[in-house]
Order: C-alpha cells, then structure tokens, then sequence
C-alpha cells in the first residue's frame, strides 16, 4: 500500500526545492485525499480479482477420450449415410458372393468347419437384406450423432453430455439385436463388439464425471 507519510514528505521536499510558499495543512489534506482514493482503488481492484469466476480447466485425458470419439462418431455418421443409400447395391454384391460360397460349401465334406461356415453364410444372408441394412444404417447414425452431441458437450466440461453418449452406446448395442435377431450369429458378434469399446469408453468417461458440471 501506498503511504501518506512518505508522500507528504515528498511533497514538502519539492516545494523547499521549488522555493513556494504554501499551507502545509493544506498540502497534507491534499495527499491524504489522493493516496487514500488509490489505496481504495488498489483494495478493489484485489478483491475483484479474488471475487473473479475461475474458468474449469479440462483434463488432457478427458480431452483424448473426446477427439477419439469425435472420430469415431464422425465415421460412423459418414458410414450411415453411405450404407443407407448403398444398401441395395451392397445386399445384390454380398448375395452374388454369398450364393458362390454355398455352392462351394456344399460339394466339400461335412465337418464341423463347414457347418460353422454354413451358419455363418445363413446368417449374412439374413443380414445383407436391403431393408435390414438400411435399418441398420438409420439406427447407426442416430447412435453416431448421439455420442458425438455427448462428446462435445464433456468437451464443453459439460455433465449432460455423458448421459447422452450413454443413451448413444445403448442405441448401438441394441440395434443389431433389434434388426437382425438375437439368434443370428452375425449381429451377436457386431453387438458384442460395440458393447465392448462403448462400456470401455463409458467407464474411461465416468472416471471424469467429477469435472463435469
């Protein structure tokens, strides 16, 4: 803080020098006032800055696991909208292909590999249906967009964000079982799978739940 005493000294000090006559009762009100008005000014300018709002500050790590799902969720946008629209083209494709494969199937011998692969070439059948596919392309870009709203939101710290990538996994876990069938071979490893790296990402999230707001 600024002091009143050395600031009428000085003020004495210029005047001897100045040679002035002047009223020292005067000249030490003068100081007071003005060394007081600075020391109200420094005092509020410190209690603003201890009354200032601290800005949160993200974790680098929950900042990975958002540009990883930016990613991914992108992808998965781009690979909807690209499956819906090519979904018949792919399911003729696929059919051609698969209908070669049985017929190779059928004149090798009958073990256990070739029933494994004939369950698995019926369950592909069932799922390169032009209108599963499509199906499966909607309900991958609902989930995508789900995660990736999520995503940006915990990016933004934040906390609804991690309950919509929730609803997001949940979407894309059950899709598969929903379209294909909870019998089909298939769609149990492509749901397994997404519940897999969802859950993961999930809890890797949770972790950071305290930072959110």
């Amino acid at each position: 803080m600024f002091s009143i005493r050395n600031g009428i000294k000085r003020g004495k000090s210029m005047i001897r020098q100045l040679k002035m006559p002047v009223n020292y009762c005067l000249l030490k009100s003068f100081i007071t006032i003005v060394y007081t008005n600075q020391n109200c000014i420094m005092e509020n300018y410190l209690n603003s800055l201890e009354q200032a709002p601290v800005k949160p500050i993200r974790p680098t790590f929950l900042t990975v696991l958002c540009i990883l799902t930016f990613i991914g969720s992108g992808y998965g946008i781009f690979s909807g909208i690209t499956g819906y629209f090519t979904a018949d083209t792919a399911a003729g494709v696929t059919q051609a292909a698969m209908e070669d494969a049985k017929d190779e199937i059928a004149g090798s011998s009958s073990d256990a590999g070739t029933k494994m692969a004939e369950k698995m070439l019926s369950g592909m059948s069932e799922m390169m249906n032009p209108e599963n596919l499509k199906k499966n392309a909607l309900f991958t870009l609902i989930a995508s967009i789900l995660t990736l709203i999520g995503a940006i939101l915990m990016f933004q710290l934040k906390k609804p964000g991690f309950w919509m990538y929730v609803l997001g996994t949940i979407i894309s876990v059950a899709a598969p079982f929903a379209i294909f069938g909870a019998g089909n071979i298939i769609s149990m490893g492509i749901a397994l799978f997404a519940a897999f790296i969802g859950i993961l990402f999930v809890i890797l999230y949770a972790l950071n739940l305290k930072y959110l707001k």
